[in-house]
Formats: C-alpha cells, structure tokens, sequence
C-alpha cells in the first residue's frame, strides 16, 4: 500500500523490544531483549509449592516516570525500593499506550504478539494469549485470585478468557473527585481490606490512576503529577503496611506500564526516552533488600507469578520470572543515582521504527477517539431521553439509535485501518496466541463475583 512506501517498510517490524539502549546510542525495536550476559534464564515449576499457601499482590501504578519519584519527597516507594531489587528499562519498539502494556503486563506478551494497538477492551485477545488470573485458575482453581481497579479495561481483562478472575472489583470515579485522588484511595482501602481478611486472595492485582490521569492534564513535569505520586506514596505505604503487619507471607510486585512526556500534550503514546521509561519493584523472599538490576521487564511480570505459585510459564512469552534473574543483580553504593543514571541511558528507537510506531499511535487512536466521543453523545441523548419530555425525549431516542449506528459504522472501519496499519509496521494480527484447552463439559462455567467494599 502507499502508507507502507512511504515508510520505507517493505515488511513488518520484528521482535520485542529493547530494554536498554548503551550509553550515547539509540535503542533499536529489531534487536531482541538485553540480557546480562551471565544470566541463566530458566523457568521451573516448583511441584512442591502448595499454591493455596502462596500470597502475591501486584500493584500497578499507571504512567508513572520513576526519576519523578526519586525526584520527590516519597518515603514509601523510598522505603520500599530500600527493601526490594528496582529494575528499570525502557520498552522502546513497542505501543506506550496503557491497554497493550496492561495486557503485556498480564500476559506477558509484547503488543506486537498480542495486537493490542489500543485502548479499546477487546475479549477475543485474551482467548488467544490468557491473563496471568486465567493461567493461575487454569492450573490450579482453589487459587484464589482477584482484581481491583479504577479503570474498567482492568477489570475487563480480569473477567476475559476462559478461566476468569474470581472477584474483581471496578471503583467507579467519585462524584467531584477531578483527580482521581480520592477514587485510587477506594481501591487503596478495598485492597487493604482484602489483605487484612481472614481469608486474603492468593494473588491480587490492585490498579492506581491518578498519576497517569495528572500527566494528561497538566504534563509530566508538572507539580500537580509529583502531587499525584506524592498521593500515591501515601497510598503504597497504606498497602505496604497491611502486607508488613499480615500473618501471611506476601511476594509484592509494583510496576508501571509507560512513562510521560514531561510537556502538556499528548501524554503518551509515542516513542520518546520518558514515554519507554519503566520499571518493576519487586519485594519479598529471594529479592535482596536496596538492590538493582537492569535485565527485569514488565513482560516479566506474569511469568514470576506464575513461577511463585509453582505454575509452568505462559506459552509464547519472552518473558522470565524474576526469580532467575537474581545474576543481574548489584548493590549500587547510592540507589538513587544508580537507577537515575541508568534512567539517563534510555534512548530512542532508529528513525524508521520511530516514524511507523507514531504512526500507527496516530492510526490505532483514530477509532478509540471516536468510540469514546459516540459514547459520550449516546449518554447525553439517552438523559434527554429518559426525562420524559414530550416530542423532544423522543427525537432524542431516535436520534441516540442513529448516533449509535453510524458510531458502530465509523468505529470499525477506523478499527480496521488501523489493523492494517499495525500490520504494515510489525503487528501479528493473525496470531493465534496460545490458547489454554477449554473447560471440559463436566466443568460449570465460572462467574467472577463482584467484591462488595
């Protein structure tokens, strides 16, 4: 096609992302991930583990720039790196977008295996690649697992796939609540409380906003986003304290899925060295205390789960459990600097993966966009319509069917250009994933339960 000459690429981009371009170069999106050269990457499945016994929480803090932590006057994430490995990596070559890193996240596939090239909440996908809570029930299902979120994609995710979470819980925005402070101290308090049960889930994912919603806002340099991860350091050291006062043994992981521009603008999406930024904090037995290392990935993420509960890795993932990589790890005299300079070394991708990634962010935003402005009209026409006023409800009853047929229309045709444009820069549209076997007959299908706060 014309989009594909005029990138110059004659074929799909390849491979997953690099997490660290070397000092004074750019990262490339077609070289494979950087390991230490001494790592041994092996997986085991620990058949000994007894899984019921096993207690992990991950934590995910949305759009998140660790050197604006550091940066901060923010004594828990400090406390907590002091007591755990920080690793800090840059995923350029793959979508800075919330929904595939989310999904990379909990499935441990790149965005170019999986195809999510958006926000839009697809279910199929996870059919084709299952979630770290459908791995976990597959395996073993008195395993019990649960989400809690303010984000619905989140919830979503958890209730896709064959074998769903088992309680998850959507923390709708608080009336007034403009920065979202105030609905991340409802999942803060739900997750707390789930910890402090009698009777704790074995794993849980707990997903924060506000940062992430601070930086669209007002940029990430902003004093309004380092009040946003202030806020949110209160709300690590609310969780940290349940954990360290539980009689339970906890493995704590916290993580985001991308960085942000430090301007007012567009956010994130595209490739510069503060949108790739990420990281992995990970706290618990077998992570030394104030420790580093540079080979962890967010990829990386449900397969150390998985592996903590003595479960087999998931198929196709580049991913590893952390718990393998404790080779990379070093003792930096100053932690701080330490994982600061390493921060300095993230670069940008080589022009070519550069220009196609903008372009497919501009392409995959187009239908994500537009469905949220048709729902936002849908809504407001159904309010006219359900207050009953007469001639003018009713016009905008027939007027809401139009909108909405015609939304469906437009969604999908932008939907599947930008399916051809992820295509066209390295995309596997037509990937079969690795889909777990389906329940067998004899086996009820699972409902999630809502949790109740």
């Amino acid at each position: 096609m014309r989009l594909a000459a005029a990138l110059a690429l004659p074929a799909p981009l390849a491979a997953p992302p690099l997490p660290l371009a070397p000092a004074g170069s750019v990262a490339t999106a077609n070289s494979y991930r950087a390991r230490s050269a001494g790592v041994t990457v092996i997986n085991v499945v620990n058949d000994a583990v007894n899984p019921t016994d096993v207690h992990v929480l991950v934590i995910g803090v949305d759009g998140t720039n660790l050197r604006r932590v550091i940066a901060g006057d923010n004594p828990n994430f400090d406390a907590l790196m002091g007591d755990s490995v920080t690793g800090v990596a840059s995923i350029v070559g793959h979508t800075t977008i919330s929904n595939p890193s989310w999904t990379a996240i909990l499935t441990g596939a790149w965005d170019n295996q999986t195809g999510v090239i958006n926000n839009i909440f697809t279910a199929d996908t996870y059919m084709k690649w299952p979630t770290v809570f459908n791995q976990l029930e597959y395996y073993n299902s008195e395993i019990d697992t649960m989400v809690i979120a303010d984000w619905a994609v989140i919830t979503d995710i958890g209730q896709a796939g064959q074998y769903p979470v088992d309680t998850y819980s959507l923390v709708p925005q608080v009336p007034g609540d403009a920065n979202w402070s105030l609905t991340d101290a409802e999942v803060t308090a739900q997750t707390v409380a789930a910890i402090e049960s009698g009777e704790p889930p074995n794993f849980l994912f707990s997903y924060l906003v506000q940062v992430d919603e601070a930086g669209h806002q007002y940029g990430g340099a902003s004093p309004q986003y380092a009040a946003a991860i202030n806020r949110t350091d209160t709300n690590i050291g609310a969780i940290m304290d349940a954990i360290n006062s539980s009689s339970e043994n906890w493995t704590v992981i916290v993580v985001t899925d991308h960085g942000h521009q430090p301007q007012l603008g567009f956010g994130h999406g595209f490739q510069s060295p503060d949108e790739t930024s990420t990281w992995v904090i990970a706290n618990g037995a077998g992570f030394d205390p104030g420790q580093m290392n540079l080979a962890y990935s967010i990829v990386d993420v449900t397969p150390t789960v998985l592996s903590l509960f003595g479960a087999p890795p998931p198929a196709g993932s580049p991913g590893v459990s952390l718990t393998t990589l404790g080779d990379s790890n070093v003792l930096p005299v100053d932690l701080d600097q330490a994982l600061n300079d390493a921060i300095a070394r993230n670069g940008w991708p080589d022009i070519a993966t550069n220009v196609a990634l903008s372009v497919r962010t501009i392409f995959a935003s187009i239908p994500y966009f537009l469905d949220g402005g048709i729902s936002s009209i849908t809504a407001t026409l159904q309010g006219i319509a359900d207050d009953n006023i007469f001639l003018i409800s009713q016009l905008a009853a027939v007027s809401k069917v139009v909108v909405q047929i015609l939304g469906d229309v437009g969604v999908a045709a932008t939907s599947a250009l930008a399916e051809l444009v992820a295509w066209m820069t390295g995309v596997d549209i037509f990937s079969q994933g690795h889909p777990l076997p389906p329940p067998s007959v004899a086996t009820e299908p699972q409902i999630p339960s809502v949790l109740v706060a």
